[in-house]
């Protein structure tokens, strides 16, 4: 994406935050354009050009917090999943009433993404129908909840697998976004391992 670009998204990008817009329907509004320039077109994950939005972040009334047009965070592996499933998938999901949160959760971190998922018709799988293979050939999506993984929890979009001489997976391949960078992770086949895995309708 072109500097100029960069820079007319980033006016609106701050346009939208109420530590430097007081006014709601023009932050409203510049969401709207800034994620239109972030998003129209982009093959791959449109948010990782770190010259975007590359201020410090806040949350609460004065917030500097920038999201995606399926308001999640940026840079966070709710808003990767959710691209990565509009990119694979057709559409980016949709968002259905948050179930029973604690002080200080917000309403759908990583860990609580079974419920976006299962909304969206997504199925929670068994051991057994763990990603296989076969579900590699058939080019069938997995999406991984690690609820554990830290305070809010992680979600990993599953790519390949290493398989043992007899078949079987013995490492997942996956893709994230972690620590504000995209990264690829190797998981051993493990219950341990604390996925949850997802698949699609």
């Amino acid at each position: 994406m072109s500097t100029f670009k960069i820079k007319v998204a980033n006016f609106f990008a701050r346009q939208s935050c109420a530590a430097w817009q007081p006014i709601r329907i023009i932050r409203v509004i510049s969401r709207h354009i800034y994620r239109s320039i972030m998003e129209s077109g982009a093959e791959e994950y449109p948010y990782a050009n770190l010259d975007f939005a590359k201020w410090q972040e806040s949350d609460g009334n004065f917030y500097t917090l920038i999201t995606d047009s399926s308001n999640f965070v940026i840079r966070r592996s709710t808003s990767y999943v959710a691209w990565m499933m509009k990119k694979y998938c057709g559409s980016s999901p949709k968002l259905p009433k948050p179930g029973p949160r604690k002080p200080g959760e917000h309403r759908f971190d990583a860990k609580h993404w079974g419920e976006i998922l299962e909304y969206n018709g997504w199925q929670k799988v068994s051991k057994a129908d763990w990603p296989s293979y076969q579900d590699i050939l058939d080019e069938r999506h997995f999406i991984g909840v690690m609820p554990d993984a830290d305070e809010f929890g992680l979600l990993v979009w599953f790519n390949n697998a290493r398989f043992t001489v007899t078949g079987f997976p013995a490492i997942w391949l996956v893709s994230t976004y972690k620590d504000f960078k995209e990264q690829c992770l190797e998981i051993p086949v493990s219950e341990k391992s604390g996925i949850i895995w997802y698949r699609e309708p």
